[in-house]
């Protein structure tokens, strides 16, 4: 299957569960397996999107990791497919881009050797690590030459084995399922 069906399959079956309890069940279950991993309690830094409506939810990740004293950089995107993580606040305000994505509105960079732990997204994964994304490579791109910790928070409804790796996907050290 192309990666563009793939896609819009990910996209079809996360939009299904959107407001099911089975999505919440596995929500709870993920979180309370990233909150006991020494992935977590390790990491004093984190890099993390703002999540969209049908992605795995990041808020409450965010909240803890401020309560937890942890750093948290968010990302924006720029131009040529490029990501920059900024550091954020419980106060922080944010901005909505052209795809839907709440970015940081301030200018604070942290650069990749800062962030402990980046917790990437995706809507498709193998459970070898190798995921597909949103199709722009910014996240690919960015762990070329990200040389900290990776994970990813996956749906059951995410995981597809029947697709090829591509030369310049990066894989995911681990992640976290129901």
């Amino acid at each position: 299957m192309e990666k563009q069906e793939l896609r819009k399959l990910a996209i079809t079956r996360l939009q299904k569960i959107a407001d099911s309890e089975q999505r919440q069940i596995q929500v709870e279950l993920i979180l309370d397996k990233f909150f006991q991993s020494n992935l977590w309690k390790d990491a004093s830094s984190i890099g993390v999107t703002m999540a969209t409506q049908f992605e795995f939810p990041t808020s409450l990740l965010i909240q803890r990791a401020f309560e937890a004293g942890k750093k948290v950089a968010v990302p924006k995107s720029l131009p040529k497919g490029k990501l920059e993580f900024h550091w954020v606040g419980p106060d922080t305000a944010f901005a909505t881009t052209k795809f839907g994505v709440e970015e940081p509105t301030i200018e604070a960079i942290a650069e990749p050797d800062e962030l402990d732990l980046l917790i990437v997204p995706g809507l498709v994964y193998k459970r070898s690590g190798y995921r597909v994304g949103f199709g722009g490579g910014y996240y690919d791109r960015y762990l070329a030459n990200y040389h900290g910790k990776t994970c990813s928070l996956v749906f059951a409804e995410q995981l597809m084995e029947g697709w090829q790796t591509e030369t310049f996907d990066q894989q995911i050290q681990q992640l976290f399922l129901a």
